[in-house]
């Protein structure tokens, strides 16, 4: 659809009118200078949903235009407030030079935000997942796919039974869940998850497998497991392309698909859980639930880990055993106090790596990555001391990736801005061009007194002095007498009354560089960030996809068992819980993850096994 189709709309309405119909179901926000704005149908339900004020400006069409907007540089909160409603924002930037642009700016859509796809710090729980989740049917038989975008976690199960899908549901509790068209049944409606249907070919099992060995970099899936969960894989796929399509990006984090299976766990019904309320209250009271107990985790990672232990009880006695055996050491003389402390200083960095990953990180969430990766070597000396070969185990996989903690120093200012458009992001001393402009920025005055003296003396003209007006710029001064005395490469600027002006190459390159110093160093701030953001960093973006889950994961978030007087951790069901929270990724980035020790809990009347 281009312009023509909308003939009695203005240029600008024509190209919002254009964007929107790529998007009609969803809000879109149109950036407009400092602000992005709403029309039509979609201010009148922000305006409702936000609580904002609905005008009107101009006309289109011979119609008053319904108009609401909300300023970009705090767009964030009124994006946290949409999402928590369940509804998804396209963003439209103006990508055009408004000084160089003839006619309406050059906009596009650069992302768009969703439920279950956000991965900004400002609209994340930083305690709890926000899952989008893909389903696909065959009879009884379900695969189920879900992604944690903000960690890069990425699974999959196939199973069978409506009961066994609806478990599972309740279970992960996905922002959204994606289905077929068509393929829509009461028992999903039912769910209170947000919706979204899908076209049927984002289903297909050949264009799903192209799609996953193109993200995970494989010929086939064999070495993940899923070659023979051909539903799982139909979800996988129309997930991935669901993502895709969203962020408007590539997704180098997302490098592994984990599969689960129902038969590893203890199985508990959907209604079961809710009755647990494991994690979440029946009375819809956070604080109510055997989460919020025993959730005494130093790390928001922690946290997150110890939700989707206590969600999913493992049975293989071995692993719980190998488990108590590291809680029993790291509750020997209260062992657990130095490694929480340790743990203090260790930032959210599962998310931090998939910002830096899609690029869109923000300074401190490099300054926050600098410092936890700093905390590594302690982490590792504190864990050293530990008898028990878990922990050990969790020490050997943690590098201190000191060449990463070297460039971050090195790059990023100690206590940077929260934006790369607010400057002052860039370390003094990573690069000479910037730091030429920063300088002659904020010491202008300094470079001209030196030049002064250095053209007196080259001159042996006394009286030189420089000058400045909004008219000719920077300038040369010089009284007629000594006019004839003057270098030849110096250029005439203006004649006035007493005395002749002129101007050098010199004197010329710094009235261009700061006349416009401050907006070129925050451009060259933008370009080195994009060129950081784009560079292979010896940290890989994967990381957060392997953290948390897949490794040994053992440390005390809280002693909760030792406060309760438990003095013994022998039994692999005990009655109470003690919580561990450390986790360490298999290729060796540390994220301290805090899983819990699985609730086995011997109760025949609420837990079943298949």
């Amino acid at each position: 659809m281009n312009e023509v189709a909308f003939p009695q709309h203005t240029p600008m309405m024509q190209q919002y009118l254009r964007i929107k119909s790529q998007y009609p179901e969803i809000l879109l926000f149109y950036r407009m200078g400092d602000f992005y704005e709403l029309f039509f149908d979609d201010a009148r339900r922000a305006a409702s949903l936000l609580d904002i004020t609905l005008t009107a400006r101009g006309q289109s069409a011979g119609q008053p235009i319904p108009m609401a907007g909300v300023p970009f540089h705090s767009v964030e909160t009124y994006l946290a407030r949409l999402v928590r409603k369940g509804e998804s924002v396209a963003i439209c930037e103006q990508l055009g030079d408004p000084a160089k642009s003839k006619g309406p700016l050059e906009r596009q859509i650069v992302r768009v935000i969703t439920p279950g796809t956000v991965t900004d710090e400002a609209l994340l729980d930083e305690r709890q997942e926000t899952l989008a989740a893909a389903a696909a049917r065959d009879g009884e038989r379900f695969g189920l796919a879900w992604l944690d975008l903000a960690a890069g976690r990425f699974t999959v199960l196939q199973s069978l039974g409506r009961n066994a899908l609806a478990a599972e549901l309740e279970r992960l509790k996905p922002a959204e869940l994606l289905v077929s068209e068509g393929a829509l049944g009461d028992e999903l409606a039912r769910t209170g998850t947000a919706l979204r249907t899908r076209p049927p070919w984002h289903f297909e099992l050949a264009s799903a497998s192209r799609l996953l060995t193109d993200q995970l970099g494989t010929l086939d899936l064999k070495g993940f497991g899923v070659d023979e969960l051909p539903l799982a894989i139909c979800a996988a796929g129309a997930l991935l392309q669901y993502v895709r399509d969203t962020q408007k990006s590539a997704l180098p984090h997302i490098r592994s698909l984990h599969v689960e299976e129902r038969t590893d766990t203890l199985i508990l019904d959907a209604a079961t859980r809710r009755n647990l309320e494991l994690d979440a209250s029946l009375a819809g009271n956070s604080d109510a639930t055997l989460f919020a107990l025993i959730d005494a985790c130093v790390t928001a990672m922690g946290s997150r880990q110890l939700r989707r232990w206590l969600n999913r009880p493992l049975t293989d006695q071995a692993v719980l055993r190998a488990r108590y055996q590291a809680l029993g050491a790291l509750i020997d003389r209260r062992r657990f106090d130095e490694v929480r402390e340790q743990l203090h200083g260790i930032g959210d960095v599962e998310r931090i790596l998939a910002r830096v990953a899609l690029r869109s990180a923000r300074p401190r969430d490099l300054t926050q990555l600098r410092a936890s990766l700093g905390s590594l070597p302690a982490l590792r000396c504190g864990l050293a001391a530990i008898d028990s070969p878990l922990v050990l185990q969790v020490r050997d996989r943690i590098h201190e990736h000191r060449d990463v903690v070297e460039l971050l120093s090195a790059a990023i200012a100690s206590e940077p801005s929260a934006f790369v458009r607010d400057g002052d992001v860039i370390a003094a001393g990573y690069d000479a061009e910037l730091d030429e402009l920063r300088r002659i920025a904020t010491h202008t005055d300094e470079f001209l007194l030196e030049l002064e003296r250095r053209e007196r003396e080259r001159t042996g003209i006394a009286g030189l002095k420089l000058g400045y007006n909004r008219v000719q710029g920077f300038f040369i001064e010089i009284a007629r007498k000594d006019a004839e005395r003057v270098p030849k490469d110096y250029i005439r600027r203006q004649t006035v009354k007493s005395a002749e002006r002129f101007i050098t190459q010199e004197l010329k390159g710094f009235e261009d560089k700061v006349l416009s110093a401050r907006d070129r160093a925050l451009a060259r701030e933008k370009e080195l960030a994009r060129w950081r953001s784009s560079t292979r960093w010896p940290l890989s973006p994967s990381v957060p996809a392997r953290c948390s889950g897949r490794a040994p994961s053992l440390s005390p978030s809280r002693a909760w068992s030792s406060r309760q007087g438990a003095t013994r951790l022998s039994s692999a069901f005990p009655s109470r819980l003690s919580c561990p929270t450390i986790c360490a990724s298999r290729r060796g980035a540390a994220c301290s993850s805090s899983p819990a020790p699985t609730w086995a809990e011997n109760r025949p009347t609420c837990a079943r096994r298949r």
